[in-house]
């Protein structure tokens, strides 16, 4: 019966598939939960650990152990604001780049191992399909249905 439900299916592929780049990522050094602190900082420039946390959908005591973890690593860094000195940015550093590129090719290639069976128009639909799904539980999420 769960088989064949869609929330299992689901969980299912991100379990398995956060399993398969944390089994990659640990051996380049960057640990679980790492990986996308990395890519979201790539991809968006410094920012605070708050905006982190809800970029990553991470809870606030989870981001704060990571972003130490990492800087005691030297991925980042963090910076006081000019005009806040209480408010912090985290910025990667030149090893967390190095590392961040790496962690993008596993992802890519993660990418390239789930998707192989699925022709490209699937593999865009599967991808439309699943950030229709994400929109509709943010706006589910922003409004405080718990339906």
């Amino acid at each position: 019966m769960l088989e064949n439900q869609f929330h299992f299916q689901l969980l299912k592929c991100f379990n398995q598939q956060k399993r398969w780049i944390n089994q990659r990522t640990i051996q380049i050094d960057v640990l679980p939960g790492q990986s996308k602190i990395l890519q979201c900082l790539d991809e968006y420039g410094p920012l605070s650990p708050k905006e982190i946390g809800n970029l990553c959908i991470i809870d606030k005591s989870t981001t704060t152990s990571l972003l130490n973890k990492m800087e005691k690593m030297v991925y980042i860094e963090k910076k006081s604001q000019d005009h806040d000195k209480r408010s912090i940015q985290i910025h990667l550093t030149a090893l967390g780049k190095e590392k961040t590129q790496l962690v993008n090719q596993i992802c890519l290639e993660s990418n390239q191992v789930l998707l192989q069976g699925l022709s490209k128009k699937e593999q865009q639909e599967i991808i439309y399909l699943l950030k229709q799904i994400n929109n509709t539980l943010e706006k589910e999420n922003v409004h405080g249905n718990t339906k």
